[in-house]
Order: structure tokens, then sequence, then C-alpha cells
């Protein structure tokens, strides 16, 4: 698959996850199954999230520098698999699919802080190129 055909799918993926979140948001509801308590925003996220990681591994050219260029590989791997295990991840911290965290204050701030490494991450990414390019 091209660079441009990938461009494309996961800017697609993206805009269905924030079409779902803030036009749409009682999709996320919709249950996928009842026994599980699974909802369908627990997959659309994962999926956003997931297209958000390589969406930016995609666009973000690796440093030139050897060093930089080992350390972009660790985070880039790094940030791949914590974005493939956010949804077990998720459910082992929450205790179910819905990442209700109902009393359980602490859980949700681990949550939340596992998210925003992952969300994150591309940001130290794109700084790592920024300063190998200075570096020349």
């Amino acid at each position: 698959m091209n660079r441009r055909i990938k461009l494309i799918l996961l800017i697609s993926v993206l805009a269905f996850t924030f079409y779902c979140l803030f036009i749409q948001p009682e999709l996320l509801a919709v249950s996928i199954s009842e026994k599980l308590n699974f909802p369908w925003g627990s997959l659309v996220i994962w999926f956003g999230i997931l297209a958000y990681t390589l969406l930016f591994q995609l666009i973000i050219k690796m440093p030139t520098k050897y060093i930089l260029l080992k350390v972009d590989k660790l985070l880039r791997s790094l940030e791949l698999g914590l974005a493939l295990l956010w949804l077990p991840v998720s459910y082992f911290i929450s205790g179910n699919l819905a990442f209700a965290f109902l009393n359980k204050p602490i859980a949700f701030k681990l949550w939340i802080a596992y998210t925003l490494v992952i969300l994150l991450l591309p940001f130290l990414l794109l700084l790592l190129k920024l300063f190998g390019k200075s570096e020349k």
C-alpha cells in the first residue's frame, strides 16, 4: 500500500472517530455485546488512537543522525506497542470494557496518564526530528 493511500485511510479513521466523539456521541454508547458490557465507543476510540499513532509515524520522517535514529526507533516501537495494548490495558485498569471507573479515582488517573502518554509521544518524536535538524 503506498503512502498516499495509508494517509487517506488513517485520516478517514480519525475523521470517523472525531465524528463519533463530537457530532454523534450517542453512537459510542451502542453496545456490541450486552453480556460483556462492550460499547461501540471503546472500539472506535481504540481504532482512533491506533490511527493517530500510525499517522504521526507516517508523516514524521526519521532523523538522519545515528544516535537520534536509535532513540526514534525505540520511541516509535514503544508508542505503537502502547497504542496496540490500549484496549486490553484499559480493560485491566477499569475492570470492564465500558471503562467505567466508579469509585476508582486512582485507576481513572492511571488510565488518563496511560492514554496521555500515547497521545503525547508523537510530539516527542517531532521534537526529536527538529533537534536532529538543528544539529547539522
